[in-house]
């Protein structure tokens, strides 16, 4: 009897071992992934800079040197601010050094020393999505999302973490992020997304955070269409926001979007995640950092 207890003592304990190397190796596969720097020759702009207008092709070397799409290089044109463009191709080209926490079962990843500069965000819009993947359990890279909701003071609203509830943060807590990427609604209006965001300003803030939101309840949708510019309120919509009982930050803003007929849940799964979100055929990209541009197209 004896030798049987040592026998299965043993093999829990190489079973658990085995366990732990394994998580270790998952864990440190997904590290490699925290910051992608540019292996490609960082170019000289400035011809580009004062041109009257661009063709594709400057439009995509402008993305692989600044990591900004055509949205965001015009709208930096329109304000008679190319000369960012520099500073913001410096900083995507910049070696990092990152650190990583652990903090309620999530490894969170940081910039050691973030450059603290306004060119981080160039031409953020109300509305705007910022999605992350710097944050991970063990191998699985679960990420974090927020939504712009006033771009010229530079406040998002966000679910943060377990045990706080939605709250309005500044786009400055993002400085430190390893990667980013900033997405857009596409082929609406400036003014629908400023509607948007202020809805999720107005209705979505002190949600107690929970990781099940949207999983266990039909969430009160009373979706607000918006096809073909109609816009009709279903008697729902009066509602929507008193029976949202939780959140976590992907729900939040896939929520807030869908009040106004826009479902941005790429799978359309129980669940909607960060990356549910990137992928999204109704978003597209403004900006990102740290990231494979080869990947984000």
């Amino acid at each position: 009897m004896r030798k049987c207890k040592c026998r299965a003592g043993v093999t829990v304990a190489t079973a658990g071992i085995l366990l732990g190397g394994i998580l270790v190796l998952w864990s440190y596969s997904a590290e490699k992934d925290v910051h992608f720097t540019p292996d490609y020759p960082m170019e000289d702009i400035t011809p580009y800079l004062e041109k009257e207008t661009l063709g594709e092709t400057e439009y995509e070397i402008l993305y692989w040197q600044t990591g900004l799409t055509a949205l965001a290089v015009d709208c930096l044109r329109e304000q008679n601010k190319s000369e960012e463009l520099l500073s913001v191709q410096e900083r995507f080209f910049a070696e990092v050094e990152t650190t990583c926490e652990w903090n309620w079962f999530i490894f969170g990843e940081t910039l050691r020393h973030p450059e603290n500069n306004a060119e981080a965000f160039p031409a953020l819009e109300d509305g705007d999505i910022l999605i992350t993947f710097n944050s991970h359990f063990f191998g699985w890279r679960n990420g974090h999302a927020a939504i712009v909701v006033d771009a010229e003071a530079g406040r998002t609203l966000e679910a943060l973490t377990l045990g706080r509830d939605s709250a309005i943060l500044s786009v400055d807590d993002w400085m430190d992020r390893p990667s980013f990427a900033v997405l857009r609604l596409s082929g609406a209006s400036k003014q629908e997304r400023e509607e948007i965001a202020s809805y999720a300003e107005k209705e979505l803030v002190e949600l107690p955070y929970r990781l099940s939101a949207g999983i266990w309840e039909s969430g009160g949708f009373g979706v607000k269409s918006t096809a073909f510019g109609a816009q009709e309120e279903t008697a729902e919509m009066d509602g929507a926001a008193s029976e949202i009982s939780g959140t976590q930050c992907a729900h939040l803003i896939w929520y807030a979007y869908r009040q106004f007929g826009y479902d941005l849940d790429s799978d359309g799964g129980l669940l909607v995640t960060p990356r549910d979100l990137y992928e999204s055929p109704l978003l597209e990209i403004v900006q990102i950092y740290g990231l494979n541009p080869q990947e984000c197209k």
